[in-house]
């Protein structure tokens, strides 16, 4: 029991280290867990990765109540993952994609998607929810879904514990336009 709070606590530190490593740039991170992910992760410009892992508290302030378990995580030198995840869980999970949140001015027409502040800087969070991927008449916790962003996970919101055995193959890419500095979007010619 003891070792699994040690890696529990390391996993925590680790996914922390990588959300500022996302804002600062400087991190190397590898990722602990039940089964570690490699280090490679950091520097591969493709990934492709079978394993089995289980949830711990999700890292990001304010959602301590929730478990979350990294799959890839942000990288330091601030490129994208794009690619396709499949999986089987204990439980219905939802998916989470990590993007880097530019922060603009926004009124109250316009709002500000779902958010969590961490550093100086703050992630926005793509959370989609298990009826995504599986009918409510399946009772089988799956699905397979692409993504693009900084990080990706599975998580629950509800806090409940789980296992999760996932196949993703991934490509690590820098973005090919960068944010506009004002409140306006960028118009592409």
């Amino acid at each position: 029991m003891k070792a699994k709070a040690t890696i529990n606590l390391i996993r925590t530190n680790v996914v922390l280290a990588a959300f500022v490593g996302l804002f600062f740039g400087t991190a190397s991170v590898f990722v602990a867990s039940a089964s570690a992910a490699p280090p490679t992760l950091q520097t591969s410009s493709h990934v492709t990765i079978q394993n089995t892992t289980i949830s711990g508290q999700d890292p990001l302030p304010g959602h301590q109540g929730h478990q979350l378990a990294m799959i890839l995580p942000p990288r330091a030198d601030g490129k994208l993952w794009v690619g396709t995840v499949t999986w089987t869980s204990s439980k219905p999970v939802e998916l989470v994609v990590l993007h880097g949140y530019m922060n603009v001015t926004a009124d109250a027409a316009h709002g500000v998607p779902l958010t969590a502040k961490f550093g100086p800087g703050a992630v926005a969070i793509t959370l989609i929810g298990p009826s995504q991927f599986v009918p409510a008449s399946d009772p089988i916790a799956s699905g397979t879904a692409p993504f693009v962003g900084s990080a990706l996970a599975f998580h629950t919101l509800s806090g409940a514990k789980f296992t999760v055995t996932y196949s993703v193959d991934a490509t690590a890419n820098s973005p090919t336009i960068t944010q506009p500095t004002s409140s306006q979007p960028k118009t592409l010619t």
